[in-house]
């Protein structure tokens, strides 16, 4: 672990010792060592695969709630969350009775990305905190993994830790607002307008209509909430959830909704528990359609068994009629 920072040598000790458990199987793969290159599609297969988990039912356990009418279950996905953290936990809040939302500075990843791009951030960030079976327990919308609140204390060394209890939050107007559309799906994915072929006429999308107006209330809440007795629920609200939920960023959403692609592939998350020292060699769902990844991503799955060594033709197979079955 020689050169790695703070917060990859705890990641790494917190996986090997099975503290977390991802729910975003994106960043599971990550995890498990696989990365992408100059192209967000250029996948490449790690030469050693580390240790992780996936948990494939978190997700999919989820009632179908929506957030200002976008399904809250792909928004904590990858795609969407990253970059979103205050409203993904805001929005994820809503499954639960009793929560909190905490905002903070993460220490120790704010040295980890400083390092890595050569910008400075202090990176503020923002997660929930549940009780599960007695245990303070995070889920982070933006990492996509659940894990007690004392080992991600060890992996980020939060600090200016901010608290938003689940009875201050209920009570705030825009939360109540945005809990009482937890049942619209009327987010629509088109344009304001739509095209009537039989009249040959432009007409209003009264759909889109609708949720424009829906934005607009909701985000007058935000802008006009004032709290005296509470300066940090005010500035969450007015700067925090407002710059991570306004029109801008749900039109972002929609588009990325249309589409619905992870790399170069169109493919649900799986739904299965994974465990990557078992499951990770043959997936196939992230690979690189450029060829000389693949080149490079058919040595190294080869390099998983070592072929020169005295394994079973069986295996040579496998291996094989994997690699031809990728290059489709």
């Amino acid at each position: 672990m020689t050169n790695l920072t703070k917060y990859e040598k705890n990641l790494k000790k917190a996986q090997n010792a099975d503290k977390i458990v991802y729910y975003d199987y994106i960043q599971y793969k990550r995890a498990a060592g696989w990365w992408s290159g100059l192209h967000s599609d250029d996948w490449h297969r790690p030469n050693i695969i580390k240790k992780a988990r996936y948990n494939g039912t978190f997700l999919q356990k989820l009632p179908q709630y929506y957030f200002l009418g976008f399904p809250i279950k792909e928004l904590l996905k990858e795609n969407y969350s990253n970059g979103y953290c205050h409203a993904c936990a805001v929005a994820l809040s809503l499954y639960f009775k009793d929560f909190e939302i905490i905002t903070c500075n993460l220490q120790n990843y704010a040295e980890y990305y400083t390092k890595k791009s050569g910008r400075k951030t202090d990176y503020e960030h923002t997660f929930l905190l549940i009780d599960l079976n007695n245990n303070k327990t995070v889920i982070d919308t933006t990492f996509g993994f659940i894990t007690d609140f004392e080992t991600y204390k060890k992996i980020f060394n939060p600090n200016n830790i901010r608290i938003i209890t689940s009875e201050q939050l209920k009570k705030v107007k825009p939360y109540q607002f945005i809990k009482s559309l937890k049942d619209y799906s009327g987010a629509p994915l088109g344009f304001n307008e739509v095209y009537d072929e039989e009249k040959q006429k432009w007409h209003p999308n009264e759909e889109a209509q609708k949720h424009q107006r829906i934005m607009q209330e909701y985000m007058n809440m935000c802008q006009n909430y004032n709290n005296t007795q509470n300066p940090h629920l005010t500035d969450f609200i007015n700067r925090c959830l407002f710059k991570t939920s306004n029109s801008e960023c749900l039109w972002l959403w929609r588009l990325d909704l249309s589409h619905k692609e992870v790399g170069n592939t169109k493919f649900d998350y799986p739904k299965t528990n994974l465990f990557s020292l078992e499951d990770d060699e043959y997936d196939e769902n992230l690979y690189s359609p450029y060829e000389d990844t693949t080149s490079i991503n058919e040595q190294v799955l080869l390099s998983y068994h070592n072929l020169e060594s005295n394994i079973t033709p069986n295996v040579k197979i496998r291996v094989r009629n994997f690699i031809n079955k990728i290059k489709i």
